[in-house]
């Protein structure tokens, strides 16, 4: 076989895998605003291949189902690649202060990609969606574990705070439902929702500086 042709039939299998990449990049952007906007029950696959400009059959040759294409969203949502560093500078500091705003900026950033799927895996009424949403609570609760002990170290923990108390606040708080009320209902800036969160944590949770509490657990 000539070499042009060879050549010739590489490129245009590697064109149609290329255009197909992007009619599913196309399709899973449309779904997601589609999804986060309604509701799980009411967006069909018609409406997302409408969005999308495709017909709604390539919607399902591409993802089956309505559920697995959903599947598909979040999955693509939830890469958090950028985060070690501000992790491990979380882990190391000394000043509490410091620990609970790297902690926040973390949070921050986890809510900016991803906010929006967790509302709507709350609220399908799927169960797999709803079982993939508490399994992110749990970990997210696993990861979140350490932080106790790491800001008693700095003895500014107030007193007669355990730490699964301060553990279950720092979960509460740092999870998507303020995020949702405060930027993607009432228009607040994420830097202006960073700032707040953790001025609010720092005063919950610490003593003012000098008056240092006991680095033991209390009884």
């Amino acid at each position: 076989m000539p070499d042009a042709v060879k050549r010739k039939r590489r490129y245009n299998a590697a064109l149609r895998q290329e255009q197909a990449r992007m009619t599913r990049l196309r399709i899973m952007d449309a779904a997601r605003r589609l999804l986060t906007r309604g509701t799980y029950s009411s967006v069909t696959m018609e409406e997302i291949a409408h969005e999308a400009g495709v017909a709604y059959q390539t919607v399902y040759a591409v993802f089956g189902s309505k559920l697995q294409l959903a599947k598909a969203v979040i999955e693509s949502g939830f890469h958090f690649d950028q985060l070690e560093d501000l992790a491990s500078r979380a882990n190391v500091a000394t000043d509490p202060e410091v620990a609970i705003r790297l902690g926040v900026e973390i949070s921050r950033q986890i809510h900016e990609t991803c906010a929006d799927l967790v509302r709507f895996m709350r609220e399908s009424g799927d169960p797999e969606l709803l079982e993939r949403y508490h399994q992110g609570e749990n970990f997210r609760l696993s990861q979140l574990a350490h932080v106790p002990a790491l800001l008693r170290q700095g003895g500014r923990i107030q007193s007669g705070l355990s730490e699964p108390e301060v553990l279950a606040v720092l979960w509460a708080m740092t999870g998507t439902d303020f995020y949702t009320l405060l930027v993607l209902e009432r228009g607040w800036t994420p830097a202006r929702y960073e700032d707040w969160l953790g001025t609010a944590l720092i005063s919950m949770l610490l003593s003012p500086p000098g008056q240092r509490q006991p680095t033991a657990p209390p009884a």
